[in-house]
């Protein structure tokens, strides 16, 4: 062999070397990508789940079983949250839409690998209610309103960063 076969020769193996390495950090980007992905539809979904289940419940506490025609008797706004006789240990009894106030919860998910580890992955959810502006939904109201917003934010080590929703609840009456 003479040295040009001997240079040929060591440039196609730099020229298959750096190939493999080109390969090799793509199927490393294309996994955190996906695992990133697979993190964050987790977490709309509880998200997602979260607004759908309190957006079934009445819109207040003095609407669940009649109706009403004026803000004045709605609940305070310092006074969203939960009701006398309810608990955080009792989400399925809950039975208005501002039950949802501060409400906490740690859902873990043991079918999805901590990027690469069996641990189980964690999601934090945090839940705030409160009156709004029937003009503007991201202003909040002080007074009490036919609108209330919920936001949850769900955040989790396993997720680059926090995925937040909000919807606005409004009262309706029909007689």
């Amino acid at each position: 062999m003479n040295t040009g076969q001997m240079l040929i020769t060591i440039g196609a193996i730099f020229l298959l070397s750096s190939i493999i390495l080109t390969v090799n950090r793509g199927l490393l980007n294309t996994n955190s990508v996906m695992m990133d992905n697979r993190y964050g539809i987790m977490a709309v979904s509880l998200a997602t789940s979260i607004i759908e289940t309190a957006t079934n419940k009445a819109f207040d506490e003095q609407s669940d079983t009649l109706g009403l025609s004026s803000t004045n008797s709605l609940t305070l706004s310092n006074a969203l949250g939960l009701d006398a006789g309810e608990s955080r240990d009792s989400v399925g009894k809950f039975d208005d839409f501002d039950d949802y106030n501060c409400f906490k919860s740690i859902p873990k998910v043991d079918s999805l690998p901590l990027l690469g580890t069996d641990s189980l992955i964690y999601f934090n959810t945090y839940c705030e209610v409160k009156y709004v502006s029937s003009d503007d939904p991201q202003v909040v109201s002080v007074n009490r309103t036919w609108n209330k917003r919920i936001d949850v934010k769900v955040t989790s080590p396993g997720l680059s960063d926090t995925v937040r929703m909000s919807t606005v609840y409004s009262y309706f009456f029909f007689r």
